[in-house]
């Protein structure tokens, strides 16, 4: 995201930078991408239960964005994320307050479809090949009932479990595989080279890991607060 505000910065200075026409082209391309498409479903990463939709939305709008280019490349890239457009995790968009009753209803009749023969962890391949009218019924399965078996002991109907409040908070708690992935691809890369011993760099990952969790605000007064 650093550099796709950096990118949105050079595009608002433009007029007073001699940058050639093509290199001002680029910068214009990612920040209209980042204005009017990616801002909210960057905001809304960290929401588990809003990942299928946001996902469907986004690989949709990218079909239809007016710069071909842009669009073609953003799928290419979101097409190595899609794993909450899969029969396992599209259960989540159950507790999507934002989903409509209509489309819940149908994603409950679809419980009894035949799972795929492949059983995809994400979506990939042919089923890149969504439209506008392409829905989140269309990627329930028998098989999505599994997730309600992992995150729950009551022996129901899913129909039955929407409405459980301790169900709803252990979905809200789940952590969403990209945003987790970033974060800790992030932390090895900034402090990889601080020591060469594997054991001891692992123990400063998870002390650093640690003290962010407990002082996630890095500032002075913070800081002063924070007891070893």
């Amino acid at each position: 995201m650093a550099k796709a505000i950096y990118a949105v910065k050079m595009t608002l200075f433009a007029d007073q930078l001699e940058l050639p026409a093509r290199i001002q082209r680029g910068f214009r391309q990612v920040a209209l991408f980042i204005s009017l498409l990616y801002i909210k479903h960057w905001h809304e990463a960290l929401i588990p239960e809003y990942a299928p939709k946001n996902d469907l939305e986004l690989l949709q709008a990218l079909n239809e964005y007016p710069d071909k280019e842009v669009g073609a490349e953003g799928t290419r890239a979101l097409s190595r994320h899609l794993w909450y457009l899969s029969e396992d995790l599209i259960v989540l968009a159950f507790f999507d307050d934002r989903v409509k009753d209509g489309e819940k209803k149908r994603m409950l009749e679809n419980l009894v479809r035949p799972a795929s023969k492949k059983a995809l962890k994400r979506l990939e391949g042919k089923g890149l090949r969504v439209t506008n009218t392409t829905t989140l019924s269309g990627f329930v399965t028998s098989r999505s009932k599994r997730l309600f078996e992992l995150l729950t002991d009551r022996k129901e109907h899913p129909q039955n479990l929407l409405a459980d409040e301790a169900l709803k908070n252990r979905v809200r708690a789940l952590k969403v595989v990209n945003d987790s992935a970033e974060r800790a691809i992030a932390l090895i890369k900034q402090f990889a080279g601080a020591l060469k011993d594997k054991g001891q760099r692992q123990y400063l990952l998870r002390v650093v890991k640690h003290h962010r969790s407990e002082v996630p605000k890095r500032t002075k007064a913070a800081c002063s607060a924070f007891s070893l």
